[in-house]
């Protein structure tokens, strides 16, 4: 009926088929190419530009996570984020170590640069003509030689240093006679607390103690201490060095009644070249890296130190060792 009232009807409703159709799938494609651009284009091109950043040495850069549409999507990013996070761990340590690094270098050199001067100023002198005088001469020659001794003492704390830092420092574990080991280091530093006026006071006993551990580093930690408890006394003053013995382990405390250590500065003493009186530490001579030796000899025990200081009254450290 309507083909004979309407003779183009057919060929009508197909043009509008097929117009609504093209208008349908225009639409479609739209939205496709809208929908594309925004879910997989634009996301894609921030993990590029982030990555991109991250490789160039700009890792605060990240990834919207909540921007994706894609459940894939958004585990790639997130693993370029930790990515990234870890980028900006590394880069910041290594500025760190940069910075350690020169600031070692730098004092090293000041360090080496101090006795090294000494010794080319007394010899120069002599040169010049002090060499005939007798008492300027061994006088001269005396301090030299102390700037020598200093030097040598610096360089193989040095060599100790560098073997910690590169994990060269290897330890001899076994069991030992820590009584033996403390009268060997106290017999040896001797003469020194005599040259300071201290007293050494050995409250340890003849009773054997044995602990684990490397004994010659165990060895060199305590004459460090005790050496610096000597140093940084007063005349007339004392050092005591005494035990307490458990079961498991063993500790040594090593008590002065030098100038002590403000509290300010007690965290400190263990890093590379902190010195609490420069101008005191380096008249006592020392290299400013014993007691970082100490701590990581110690740490190589899994051992740290205690410290107990007042200023002007004495300091005691001790640390303990297994048995």
């Amino acid at each position: 009926m309507l083909a004979v009232l309407f003779p183009n009807f057919q060929s009508n409703i197909a043009f509008i088929i097929i117009v609504i159709s093209g208008l349908t799938l225009a639409i479609s494609l739209l939205f496709v190419q809208s929908f594309s651009k925004k879910n997989v284009e634009k996301p894609l091109e921030m993990m590029v530009n982030t990555a991109h950043h991250v490789i160039g040495g700009l890792p605060s850069d990240r990834v919207h996570v909540q921007d994706m549409y894609f459940s894939e999507f958004k585990r790639t990013a997130e693993a370029i984020n930790v990515l990234a996070d870890k980028a900006s761990k590394d880069i910041a340590e290594l500025k760190k170590l940069e910075q350690v690094r020169s600031q070692f270098l730098g004092n090293v050199s000041h360090e080496l640069r101090t006795p090294i001067f000494s010794i080319q100023g007394y010899l120069e002198t002599l040169l010049d003509g002090a060499i005939d005088d007798n008492q300027v001469r061994r006088r001269f020659v005396e301090r030299a030689h102390a700037n020598a001794i200093r030097l040598n003492v610096l360089l193989s704390d040095l060599i100790d240093i560098s073997k910690i830092e590169s994990g060269e420092m290897r330890m001899s574990y076994r069991y030992f006679n820590l009584v033996d080991t403390i009268k060997d280091v106290l017999t040896a530093l001797e003469y020194q607390a005599q040259q300071y006026q201290v007293q050494l006071i050995n409250d340890i006993g003849n009773e054997e103690i044995t602990v684990y551990g490397d004994k010659e580093r165990i060895g060199q930690a305590l004459t460090n201490l005790i050496e610096n408890a000597i140093k940084y006394n007063k005349p007339g003053g004392h050092v005591q060095i005494y035990t307490d013995i458990h079961i498991a382990d063993v500790t040594i405390f090593i008590k002065d009644t030098g100038i002590g250590i403000a509290q300010e500065h007690q965290d400190r003493i263990f890093e590379r070249f902190y010195r609490v009186d420069k101008d005191r530490s380096r008249a006592v001579g020392g290299s400013g890296l014993g007691l970082a030796i100490v701590k990581h000899i110690l740490e190589a025990h899994n051992s740290h130190l205690e410290i107990s200081s007042v200023p002007e009254s004495g300091t005691c450290i001790s640390f303990a060792l297994k048995r």
